[in-house]
């Protein structure tokens, strides 16, 4: 059981974040800034920025491009998003998921948790916040 909201931790870097868990949405989605995708041995790349933690530090990364997606954002608008792995610390495991990049500035969490993470981990109580556990240690799943 989780709640609508969580702390997550991204295992690599040491970055804590709050995610929101939305089970209408079908992918992940974390905040990025600074996208841009460049070609190396003929697979695509891209670079981008996690915006600074509550201590200012920005994190720089560079992940193979699994895919693109469109999503849409209004009646007629759609965002081309970028797809790329992440492991994610959730309630004590973590877990490899795929991600888009977003610009969340906009929002009040930097990370959304969709369906594709969210079926084989949690059940979300909609009345409940931060009921999980965002250490994993040496924890390893998924």
């Amino acid at each position: 059981m989780a709640g609508w909201v969580e702390h997550v931790t991204l295992p690599s870097f040491d970055r804590l974040l709050i995610a929101r868990l939305d089970t209408g949405a079908k992918t992940s989605s974390i905040y990025a800034t600074n996208v841009e995708m460049t070609e190396r041995d003929g697979r695509r790349w891209v670079s981008f920025t996690v915006p600074g933690d509550e201590n200012g530090e920005e994190l720089h990364l560079e992940k193979p491009v699994r895919r693109s997606v469109l999503i849409k954002r209004g009646t007629d608008e759609y965002d081309n998003r970028y797809v790329v792995d992440m492991e994610v610390c959730f309630n004590g495991q973590i877990y490899k998921t795929q991600v888009n990049l977003a610009d969340r500035s906009h929002l009040n969490y930097p990370m959304l948790l969709g369906r594709r993470f969210l079926k084989d981990v949690a059940l979300v109580h909609s009345g409940k916040t931060f009921i999980t556990e965002p250490n994993c240690g040496d924890a390893s799943n998924g």
